[in-house]
């Protein structure tokens, strides 16, 4: 908690009956509406509101500063002090004691609009903490909402907004003694979660938290190493099939990297073996237990799992370039909007999109289907679409996880792609052969600048039109890379 000490003037703009001015008025909005401010008071400012002639505006004055929190016994400035900063009357002795107090650290800022104050700061090599009006607002700036990419389906909603007593949240009760409680106290701090609904009542919930180095673990088996983390609260899926564990996944990724934390972790009972093995899949490893008390009152032991949220393990969303092949592959327009839906700047919402019925766009394992010869493509090679319809540019980034290209029957095949194609089922077994060659990849990037074909041409990427799948170099890859504007620092392992 940073304490802010205000100035008597000050209180003043902010406490009589005229019109606030505008800077003031953001200023003090600011910090009263962040919980990392304290606003406090000084007790020379009892005494210079003491000093007020109008006996009226001294009363109203007295009683609205008695809400903000006193500094206790700080220390007196002595005569040595005064001399070194210069008096001339007690308004200037008041301003010394303020000084004085930010001398020894009884707030971390001043505030103030005396310019004969800001100077006496200089001289006492104070003016860092000696702010401004103009210099706090530079300083205290509101934070940057943190924009999550998420289908529409996906809501995110204050806790308050949502049910306690929506029998979602029953499993929760039982495993989680003080479940109750904790989502009533979340529910005052203002947080978030991710949801999704049917009607009103919550199918799936996802709650993030940001921890700092001074995070405890006490209740963990084994010691964890100091330093930010994101900690998955709560994740529950209840309305399974249409792939929202993996739209969750690539929110706590998003987050997690925007947050610029260095590791991710979840606590999760020996029961949740689904659960477990799909984040295995994602780089969550187990790391130690840790004592969970249920409502029951008896004490079980949850297994706590942990992933590099920088780029050191290969897993999803980091790749590593090195001693890999890229590969083009072509898309037509008109399944690149169904299965890169995120890559569609202005797209056409339907009722399955809204519904979170297209399970291919919502998926981060998809597949694509082809005709193609080629047999150079395996597990973790990097594939970039390329969108032949209109936009004729490059659009999104992913990684192979198997490549398939002998079934034995139509079945074998639809069981391999169903939720994960941008077909349907009709035209599955309309073109169905048994060599069809099938891409199971992971949708890392959807990129923020498309790669016009012009490009490609233009730096002898490709020399011809892309009519089929083809092999790149890597330092072409790269120069897609770099013109695209993707953060490498934050995904590339090096």
């Amino acid at each position: 908690m940073i304490k802010i000490l205000l100035d008597t003037n000050i209180f003043i703009y902010l406490e009589d009956n005229k019109v606030t001015e505008e800077k003031i008025l953001l200023l003090t909005k600011r910090l009263f509406d962040s919980n990392e401010y304290k606003i406090v008071i000084h007790p020379k400012t009892k005494l210079e509101i003491e000093g007020m002639k109008d006996k009226k505006q001294k009363e109203i004055f007295k009683s609205k500063i008695a809400v903000y929190k006193e500094i206790i016994n700080p220390p007196i400035a002595d005569e040595k002090f005064h001399k070194l900063v210069g008096y001339k009357n007690s308004h200037d002795l008041i301003d010394n004691e303020l000084l004085f107090a930010i001398q020894r650290n009884c707030a971390s800022y001043l505030i103030t609009n005396d310019s004969k104050l800001k100077k006496k700061s200089i001289s006492l090599g104070l003016e860092q903490k000696v702010l401004s009006i103009e210099e706090a607002l530079e300083i205290f700036k509101p934070e940057t909402p943190i924009e999550i990419k998420k289908p529409p389906f996906i809501e995110e909603k204050f806790l308050y907004e949502l049910d306690l007593d929506d029998p979602f949240f029953d499993s929760l009760k039982d495993d989680y003694a003080g479940f109750e409680n904790w989502f009533k106290k979340k529910q005052y701090e203002e947080a978030k979660a991710f949801v999704t609904m049917n009607n009103k009542n919550i199918t799936s919930f996802l709650m993030l938290k940001e921890e700092g180095e001074n995070e405890k673990y006490d209740l963990f088996d084994k010691p964890m190493k100091p330093c930010k983390r994101l900690k998955i609260s709560t994740l529950k899926v209840s309305d399974t099939g249409k792939k929202i564990g993996e739209t969750f996944v690539k929110i706590i990724m998003e987050k997690a990297i925007q947050l610029n934390v260095e590791e991710i972790y979840v606590t999760i009972f020996d029961k949740q073996k689904y659960l477990i093995d799909f984040l295995n899949d994602y780089g969550f490893h187990f790391y130690c237990r840790k004592s969970t008390i249920k409502s029951n009152g008896i004490v079980e032991k949850e297994n706590v799992y942990i992933k590099n949220a920088k780029p050191i393990e290969e897993y999803y969303p980091f790749i590593k370039l090195d001693n890999k092949k890229a590969f083009i592959i072509p898309i037509k327009e008109k399944y690149h909007n169904i299965l890169f839906q995120e890559s569609e700047k202005q797209y056409q919402m339907s009722l399955d999109d809204i519904k979170g019925l297209n399970t291919s766009s919502n998926s981060l394992k998809k597949a694509y289907l082809c005709n193609s010869n080629i047999k150079q493509i395996s597990s973790g090679d990097i594939v970039i679409f390329y969108s032949s319809g209109l936009k004729k540019s490059i659009t999104f980034l992913g990684v192979v996880d198997a490549v398939f290209n002998n079934f034995i029957s139509f079945d074998e095949m639809y069981n391999t792609v169903r939720k994960r194609t941008a077909y349907s089922k009709e035209e599955l077994q309309k073109n169905y052969k048994k060599n069809k060659l099938v891409i199971l990849f992971k949708h890392y990037y959807s990129f923020k600048e498309f790669i016009p074909f012009k490009f490609l041409l233009e730096n002898n990427i490709v020399n011809g039109n892309i009519q089929t799948i083809m092999q790149i170099k890597i330092n072409d890859l790269e120069k897609i890379l770099e013109k695209c504007k993707l953060e490498k620092e934050k995904y590339i392992i090096k």
